[in-house]
C-alpha cells in the first residue's frame, strides 16, 4: 500500500523472501548501536538464513522508499502476563540517517491500527533494560512495562511493554 508521511510517499507492504537480503542488512545496520552497547539482541548478527525464517514464520512489514528498504516491523499473536488477545511487535528497525523522521512512530501506528482493525486488545513488545532510549521511546508511545524476562542466550534483562487498545 502507499502511505504518505510528510510529504513523501512510500511503500509499505509484507515482506516476501527476495526482501531477506536486503532486510538482513537493514536490521544488522539499526541494531549497530545497541550491539555497540553490548547488548546481542538477534537482530545485530541475525543472517539471510534466520531473516528468511521470519519472513516464514511471522508477519513482517517493510517500508520502502522508492526501491530503498528504509524501516521493518514484525508481528505475531503472542501474549506475556496479561492474557489479553495481543498482537507483538519485535525486529522494529529504521535505517540509521532516517531515524527521528517520524518512521518509527508511522510504523507502531501501522501495527496498532492493525491490531485494532483485527480485534486485539492490545499491542506488546519488549526492549533490553539498558537500552534506557528505547524504554523512554516507548513510555512516551504510551507503553506501560508490565513485566520482564531474561531470554536465553542475551546479555540483558528485558522490559515487556503493553499498550491497551
Amino acid at each position: 500500500m502507499r502511505v504518505q508521511h510528510q510529504g513523501q510517499t512510500y511503500t509499505l507492504r509484507s515482506a516476501v523472501k527476495e526482501d531477506a537480503p536486503a532486510l538482513r542488512k537493514l536490521l544488522n545496520t539499526a541494531y549497530k548501536e545497541l550491539a555497540d552497547l553490548g547488548l546481542n539482541y538477534t537482530a545485530t548478527y541475525q543472517d539471510e538464513a534466520e531473516t528468511r525464517k521470519q519472513i516464514e514464520n511471522y508477519r513482517v512489514f517493510v517500508l520502502f522508499a522508492e526501491d530503498e528498504l528504509i524501516a521493518t516491523i514484525n508481528a505475531r499473536e503472542e501474549n506475556w502476563f496479561t492474557n489479553r488477545k495481543s498482537l507483538y511487535v519485535g525486529k522494529f528497525a529504521v535505517q540509521p540517517h532516517l531515524k527521528g523522521k517520524g518512521l518509527g512512530a508511522l510504523l507502531m501506528k501501522f501495527i496498532e491500527d492493525t491490531a485494532k482493525t483485527e480485534n486485539y486488545e492490545s499491542v506488546q513488545l519488549d526492549t533490553a533494560k539498558p537500552a534506557e532510549h528505547l524504554v523512554n521511546l516507548y513510555q512516551r508511545a504510551g507503553y506501560k512495562v508490565i513485566g520482564e524476562t531474561h531470554f536465553e542466550g542475551k546479555t540483558y534483562d528485558s522490559w515487556i511493554f503493553e499498550k491497551v487498545l
